[in-house]
């Protein structure tokens, strides 16, 4: 059975919020799960604790925290293509904070996110020992140097990251990485959760084709894949 709580942890900027999962009996290693553009939210919560019935310590710090999200979104956009900041801070202790929870070694934990929080994972990457990123922007090429084993995983009817395939096999190539990426021709954006934000997918329906409940079948593929992937890695 799954325990689940907020909890408080330290970062360079003052404690933060998370929302930490942790498996039954012992933790096979750490993630940290960085949340999408609308922050902390019921369907990013469904993914952490999905990580942790695989075993794992799974922690979400909630970047946004209760501010003015516009703001939030803005500044998490200059950090990714920055490679640093307040956010990358934080998730960098979100790591440190995971791994004492699951009492793994600290250098086995791993990284996933989704849209925002996929280009804030490769963002940070360098201090992870893999990442999973999903459907995200990719930050510049030397914001990546130092990454490790990386999977991306997109989908085929989102136009908005239609070039960001080969874009970060481009970028991860010329810091000596090859990643593992999966593009999934039938789904749309924000395939790997299960939320359901209406009035964002109709405005949006063009461009992202947001669809949780035609898309749960692939859901269930690219999950497998990226917990093959940690499997792998951590």
């Amino acid at each position: 059975m799954l325990t689940t709580k907020d909890i408080r942890f330290s970062t360079p900027s003052g404690t933060r919020t998370g929302y930490l999962v942790m498996p039954s009996g012992q933790c096979r290693g750490a993630i940290v799960v960085v949340h999408e553009i609308f922050g902390r939210a019921p369907e990013i919560e469904r993914a952490t604790q999905r990580i942790a019935e695989q075993g794992y310590a799974a922690l979400m710090p909630d970047l946004f925290e209760q501010r003015f999200k516009p703001l939030c979104i803005s500044q998490a956009m200059r950090e990714l293509a920055a490679g640093r900041g307040e956010m990358i801070d934080v998730l960098r202790a979100a790591g440190d904070e995971v791994a004492k929870c699951a009492g793994t070694p600290r250098e086995k934990t791993a990284v996933i996110g989704f849209c925002l929080g996929g280009g804030l994972a490769l963002a940070v990457g360098n201090a992870f020992a893999a990442v999973s990123t999903n459907y995200g922007d990719i930050p510049p090429t030397e914001v990546l140097r130092g990454i490790g084993p990386t999977i991306g995983c997109y989908a085929g009817r989102d136009r908005a990251f239609r070039k960001a395939p080969n874009l970060l096999r481009e970028r991860l190539a010329a810091v000596g990485v090859e990643p593992e990426v999966h593009v999934f021709e039938s789904a749309g954006h924000a395939f790997l959760c299960d939320g359901n934000h209406p009035i964002a997918s109709f405005f949006t329906r063009a461009l992202l084709d947001v669809d949780p409940v035609r898309d749960a079948g692939i859901r269930e593929q690219a999950w497998q894949r990226i917990f093959a992937f940690f499997a792998n890695h951590t």
